[in-house]
């Protein structure tokens, strides 16, 4: 006679029959008698819950990946804090990121470009040569303010602005503010666009946009490196440069405008940091997700610009006529449309930010034509 067994040994034995094949876990409960056919049907329900739940099983673990970072300040710098940021946040989108941080923008984009990391943080400039339509977010003159920028990211954070953000195997999937880049000065005087003329100028010889920008003036350029503008603008080889606030303090660029120089209040371009990934090596909806989350941080990644510009003592500010303001933006759109001229540029791109200039002030000169 068959002896009679509680319910859950019951239910515990069907579990250790159905999922325990191979494995003895049968044995280790006493016997119970379940008819052939009712053992059949419930090794086939759980082979469908088994199918079923595969796919799942398979997403569970985040895929590892490697981003490159690029912080002058290394680990303890505002760009490296972002990184962590995005890597916390991608963990939810299915991707593990470990970080390799590196001082030297130069090495970040070299082993990016090699296959070292499948994502970078990196400035707009540097990434202008994998994604150009992002990396126009930087042309000269187009973003009079830091809400023009916002607005932009917010338009390329959207799905239908898919066309923008890839270009062959690489994608922008993160786009955050780097603060404006105004012109430093040795003398005030120099501050009128017209007073310009004949003015050497501290220009990165990797800038094509700034080397137009100098001609278009009619200034001399002094060819400079990341690591000599400083030192060229500091010792009066150079009557001016361009840099963001961030750059200042760190780069002791307060030393060139000591005898009667400051800053420009006006905004050359807008920096941004761009973290862009190789598209095959992430999910299909990796870059969308990454640019909403990133468009969302915006005003968070804009308080290091914000704190380095409020940090400059009030006296080196020079603020602009709107006369001089005018001839500004009438010679930086000379640079853009030749920038686009020669492939540098976007033209979409351009299109897009003009757009939101006229949006924003409808009274601009440039909104009455279609030249950009």
């Amino acid at each position: 006679m068959k002896r009679s067994l509680p319910p859950s040994v019951v239910v515990a034995k069907v579990a250790a029959t159905v999922l325990g094949w191979g494995f003895g876990t049968h044995r280790l409960l006493p016997a119970v008698h379940i008819p052939p056919r009712e053992v059949r049907e419930m090794k086939r329900f759980a082979l469908i819950l088994l199918l079923v739940a595969l796919p799942a099983f398979a997403t569970a673990a985040p895929t590892a990946r490697k981003m490159c970072v690029f912080d002058p300040s290394g680990t303890h710098g505002d760009l490296y804090k972002f990184a962590e940021r995005f890597q916390a946040a991608a963990l939810a989108w299915g991707v593990k990121f470990h970080l390799k941080v590196n001082t030297n923008e130069v090495v970040a984009t070299s082993d990016f470009k090699a296959g070292k990391c499948q994502a970078v943080l990196m400035t707009s400039l540097r990434a202008r040569t994998f994604v150009k339509s992002t990396g126009t977010l930087e042309a000269i003159g187009a973003l009079p303010s830091y809400k023009h920028l916002h607005k932009v990211i917010k338009v390329l954070s959207s799905p239908k602005a898919k066309r923008y953000v890839i270009q062959g195997d690489y994608e922008a999937a993160a786009i955050l503010p780097g603060g404006a880049i105004y012109l430093l000065l040795g003398k005030r005087g120099n501050a009128s666009m017209s007073k310009l003329a004949g003015k050497r100028i501290a220009t990165l010889v990797h800038d094509k946009p700034g080397r137009v920008m100098v001609d278009t003036v009619g200034a001399s350029m002094v060819a400079a490196e990341v690591g000599t503008f400083a030192g060229i603008f500091n010792n009066g080889r150079a009557d001016a440069c361009y840099a963001p606030a961030s750059a200042i303090k760190p780069l002791e660029l307060l030393k060139g405008m000591k005898k009667g120089g400051g800053i420009v209040r006006y905004p050359l371009a807008q920096l941004s940091f761009q973290v862009l990934v190789r598209s095959k090596e992430f999910g299909p909806d990796f870059g969308q997700k990454a640019r909403k989350w990133a468009a969302g941080q915006f005003k968070e990644s804009l308080k290091m610009a914000k704190r380095a510009e409020r940090a400059l003592p009030g006296k080196y500010w020079i603020e602009v006529s709107d006369a001089d303001k005018a001839l500004y933006d009438l010679k930086l759109r000379e640079v853009r449309i030749r920038m686009r001229a020669k492939g540098v540029y976007h033209g979409g791109i351009l299109r897009l930010m003009k757009r939101i200039r006229c949006k924003m002030d409808k009274a601009r000169p440039e909104c009455k034509d279609k030249r950009e």
